[in-house]
């Protein structure tokens, strides 16, 4: 199966931090220097995340040891992109991701290109046009 764009992956990475699981809230202070590693991009906010968004951060963290540096860097990278969205575009992220998986299967590569497509940068007219 061909990935999905880096978008849609950050999207539904983003999408998965969200959703319910047990809460367990913590002040950044009680995290353990493992946890504080792989939050790293969190730090600054951590404490204004609620208790679901926290536990969810936790489930992940568990697993970075296991990454390699690549996968380390790139979850880095999009807790940090996450972090820096405001609640609305959080929302909008949800959204799309919920509408990008009710698509069948077979068309999801057809509404990808489409998506890829609107993403492009618009090429400047040549000067003199």
């Amino acid at each position: 199966m061909p990935s999905l764009p880096r978008k849609y992956l950050s999207i539904a990475f983003l999408v998965l931090l969200c959703l319910p699981l047990a809460a367990n809230a913590q002040s950044w202070e009680s995290l353990n220097p493992q946890q504080k590693e792989a939050l790293a991009p969190l730090a600054g906010t951590w404490d204004s995340l609620s208790e679901v968004q926290q536990t969810n951060f936790l489930a992940i963290a568990k697993h970075y040891p296991r990454l390699n540096a690549q996968k380390q860097q790139r979850l880095h990278s999009r807790m940090e992109h996450w972090s820096k969205l405001t609640p609305e575009q959080r929302q909008r992220a949800r959204e799309k991701y919920k509408a990008f998986s009710k698509v069948p299967p077979d068309k999801r590569e057809a509404v990808k290109k489409m998506v890829r497509e609107q993403q492009a940068p618009e090429t400047p007219a040549a000067p003199g046009h």
